[in-house]
């Protein structure tokens, strides 16, 4: 019997699972939460010191589940893919890790841009230029901690933290190296041309390799703490969403992820990489995927699903958020919401159309409606939203996107998931894998050890139940001409209306 290990840090937890391959199921689960720190107003943080306890002590409540640890072959590591942390040559903590969302290095973005150029960037690292990415954060610490940066003998990204903390190894790989905003995409390595435009050098970074690589062995030390094998091979991870994809099979070109939390992405891979002037226009990121040879276009919309919670929470409060409730009420209104519209940009639009100052509104409004309407018109928006990007990667693409697998928890509500095939016209596939991302880090380190060839065998040992939702034909027919007609003008006809707002009330 042999078991594989995946780890997941994520924003709100950090998942272990033991995964049993020849089964092709989890067998084992722990968890703990990710606890944020709040400094200032506006500013967010995480202990690394906590979150190296809560990959521990997941891996603890897995691990207690399994007869033998002996049986462990090999262990993988996902994570969120932009925080990080600054150590020194003896592996001391210099600062806590700035969340990936924290907007302090926004100036230090904006310099950046200006000095080099925001399609050069992207041009090389294949990220449109957001201070979300670590690059930005460490020049801020740079102007406002320098003696941090100067101690420094490494960066480590959340994988590369925690790749550390097991082996004792400095090891990213190259998905998770791309959020950084100093990676090189044609070369595979860290770009001199960025970090000696900040007085950076490569040696802060550490070495990338491909998703699925075995680039050390547990430690005695870390044995101890988590209760895995001494020895096991630690293998790289990826980022979290392009881990997700591999565990659901989205591996190809021609398959699309669709994964729908508090914000939504939407993932296409791709054999090759070339940067298009459409794509940094439209603000999607375009780097390596976790599958090797293979890279992924990626779009978001930091408010999918928050929209939803927003409005259930804030407007129709529902405590509990998003609730059975709340979807027989958005069932019981006929398709197109009585004309009622929902524009999807509560903290800007996201992709395709790029415009940090778009704002989110309901437009067709009447006394008629009620909050059945409200709350199938935010369904119908946020649906509308992944129908644009994806005829936006066709089109720069040139390939035909005829499914969709869906993760996240839009998969939660039958409901949902119709109107994604509805509005999109286009069949959604959803593979139940639980802690889709942990299973996905698994994969690789079955992957990294030798126990499957490639990552489509790996994927394809998932022993998951799949359904398929299918377009109805008179409800999808109907939605296309709403969104022809309506929806695809409704950004360009307010966009004048939300800059004058922004700047009469800043963001």
């Amino acid at each position: 019997m042999v078991y594989l290990v995946g780890i997941d840090v994520g924003t709100t937890n950090t998942k272990a699972v033991v995964y049993d391959p020849e089964r092709g199921e989890v067998i084992a689960l722990g968890r703990h939460p990710t606890r944020t720190y709040h400094p200032r107003p506006g500013w967010s943080e995480f202990d690394p010191a906590q979150i190296w306890q809560g990959v521990a002590e997941s891996l603890r409540q897995a691990l207690a589940q399994v007869p033998s640890t002996a049986s462990i072959a090999g262990v993988g590591v996902s994570s969120m893919g932009e925080a990080g942390i600054p150590i020194d040559a003896s592996g001391e903590y210099l600062y806590p890790i700035i969340a990936w969302y924290d907007p302090r290095a926004e100036p230090q973005l904006d310099a950046l841009c200006r000095k080099l150029g925001t399609y050069e960037i992207f041009d090389i690292t294949g990220q449109s230029p957001r201070n979300i990415f670590s690059l930005p954060k460490i020049v801020w610490l740079q102007e406002h901690h320098p003696d941090i940066v100067r101690r420094a003998g490494r960066w480590l990204c959340m994988e590369d933290f925690v790749i550390w903390k097991l082996s004792g190894e400095y090891a990213t790989d190259y998905s998770v190296a791309s959020r950084t905003l100093a990676f090189d995409q044609r070369q595979r390595f860290w770009s001199s041309r960025i970090l000696g435009s900040v007085g950076l050098s490569a040696d802060l970074f550490p070495m990338p390799f491909p998703s699925g690589t075995a680039v050390g062995r547990v430690t005695a030390k870390a044995a101890e703490e988590t209760g895995l094998p001494i020895g096991a091979p630690v293998v790289t991870g990826g980022h979290d969403h392009l881990v997700g994809a591999l565990a659901v099979g989205v591996l190809a070109e021609g398959e699309v992820l669709d994964s729908t939390g508090t914000a939504e992405a939407v993932l296409a891979p791709l054999s090759f990489y070339r940067p298009d002037r459409r794509l940094f226009d439209s603000g999607f990121s375009f780097y390596h995927h976790t599958v090797r040879g293979q890279y992924v276009v990626i779009g978001g919309n930091s408010a999918g699903g928050a929209s939803v919670d927003w409005l259930s929470r804030s407007v129709l409060g529902l405590e509990e958020g998003p609730s059975k409730e709340f979807f027989a009420a958005a069932a019981e209104v006929a398709a197109g919401s009585q004309g009622l519209f929902f524009l999807p940009h509560l903290v800007g639009s996201g992709t395709p159309e790029n415009d940090a100052a778009s704002r989110g509104a309901f437009v067709g409004l009447t006394p008629f409606h009620n909050r059945g309407h409200f709350a199938r018109a935010v369904l119908e928006g946020v649906c509308y939203w992944l129908r644009s990007n994806l005829d936006e990667i066709e089109s720069i693409v040139g390939k035909r996107i005829a499914e969709i697998t869906a993760i996240g928890g839009a998969t939660q509500s039958p409901f949902w998931l119709q109107l994604k095939a509805d509005v999109t016209g286009r069949s959604v596939r959803v593979p139940h894998v639980p802690e889709a991302v942990a299973v996905g880090a698994a994969l690789l380190a079955g992957c990294g050890v030798g126990l499957f060839a490639n990552e489509r065998q790996a994927a394809a040992s998932v022993n998951a139940f799949q359904e398929v939702r299918k377009p109805d034909e008179k409800e999808a027919a109907a939605y296309e001409r709403w969104y022809e007609e309506v929806y695809k003008s409704l950004y360009a006809s307010l966009r004048d209306s939300h800059h004058r707002i922004q700047q009469a009330f800043g963001s």
